[in-house]
């Protein structure tokens, strides 16, 4: 006969067993769950409901910001999913946000700073293993072949890796490269039609970065409603001319203000080669009070920061960044950041402004 200590152990480790019998399925549940959400959780509902979308998937520069990915807004309308520039981070926020990965048709380039086209690789390749069946298109400026095919040489192991591993009915071969398609401009000032498709219409046109040349800005138009986002640029009269009237201007901005003390220091400290850079970094951006001037002479409705130089950590900093913008655009400003979320229905003048994440 078992005495009592040995009963108590049985007992013991008869709990044991069905609390870890529960604690398995429970675990299971939980897993499945959190695996449906990632699996099937994209936010493709978007693509359908008659309404222009802008997302806000990098708001930073390069600068590092433990808070903002790099340069990348999405648009999405009229069922077609597009990408203006995918900066280091930018697929990330697109996956955090749950765009609708396998979606994805096109990546618009404004220009070619590392900070506007770092993750190029990764959204391709991304949304491929996410189901894209299509080969993802990359419109830019001219010289986008040049980026494109580096791309496609530096993951050209590894898209062969995937095919091999998981095969070719599952991940198509031709969807896995990007394939680059240069945009040239007509003429000085004009516009030329990226994208157009289901009444989604994606003009691009000049900007003013130089000595980067050429950049773009792109405005998006959608059954009545528009928006327009800057790239990287000094104030511009050909981005005021193409932006007229719309209702979103989403425009990057650098606090030349806030720089200039840091090339003070520089130079105070005999950190030469500092100074000039930061200096330099000054000459091809517009300020915010510029950006808004731009916002003004264009009639929009609401302006939306992006690209923002220095980071703003916190609410002085950020008081610091917007001194003087309200007194110079009366309509909506917002600090943009990651996940920031427009929606613009038709037949509306009204802008929806959440945070998806």
């Amino acid at each position: 006969m078992m005495n009592r200590r040995s009963v108590a152990l049985l007992t013991l480790l008869t709990m044991c067993g069905v609390v870890a019998v529960g604690c398995d399925r429970l675990e299971s549940r939980i897993i499945q769950r959190a695996a449906g959400r990632a699996l099937s959780g994209d936010r493709t509902e978007l693509l359908d409901d008659a309404k222009l979308h802008v997302v806000l998937c990098g708001t930073g520069s390069p600068l590092a910001d433990a808070e903002r990915a790099s340069a990348c807004t999405a648009v999405i309308a009229g069922g077609h999913f597009v990408l203006i520039d995918s900066g280091p981070g930018a697929w990330r926020q697109v996956a955090l946000e749950r765009l609708p990965r396998a979606r994805l048709e096109a990546v618009l380039l404004t220009h070619f700073h590392s900070d506007h086209i770092g993750d190029l690789g990764e959204t391709t390749v991304q949304s491929w293993i996410a189901g894209r069946t299509a080969p993802l298109t990359v419109y830019g400026p001219p010289g986008v072949e040049q980026v494109v095919d580096g791309f496609r040489a530096a993951y050209a192991l590894d898209t062969g890796y995937r095919v091999t591993h998981h095969g070719a009915e599952q991940l198509p071969p031709a969807a896995g490269v990007p394939v680059a398609k240069a945009v040239a401009l007509p003429a000085a000032g004009e516009g030329v039609v990226v994208f157009e498709a289901d009444g989604l219409r994606i003009t691009a046109f000049a900007v003013d970065h130089a000595p980067v040349a050429p950049a773009y800005g792109y405005r998006v138009d959608y059954r009545g409603r528009s928006a327009v986002i800057s790239g990287d640029t000094k104030k511009s009269a050909n981005l005021i001319r193409h932006a007229q009237g719309a209702d979103l201007l989403v425009h990057e901005a650098l606090a030349a203000r806030m720089i200039e003390p840091v090339t003070a220091y520089a130079r105070e400290h005999g950190l030469a080669r500092w100074a000039k850079l930061t200096n330099d970094i000054t000459t091809y951006h517009a300020t915010p009070v510029e950006a808004a001037e731009v916002a003004t002479a264009a009639h929009v409705h609401t302006l939306a920061f992006t690209h923002m130089v220095p980071p703003l950590p916190n609410f002085v900093a950020r008081r610091m960044f917007l001194r003087d913008v309200a007194r110079t655009f009366d309509g909506q400003v917002l600090l943009g950041k990651d996940g920031m979320h427009f929606v613009l229905a038709p037949g509306a003048t009204a802008i929806d402004v959440d945070t998806l994440g």
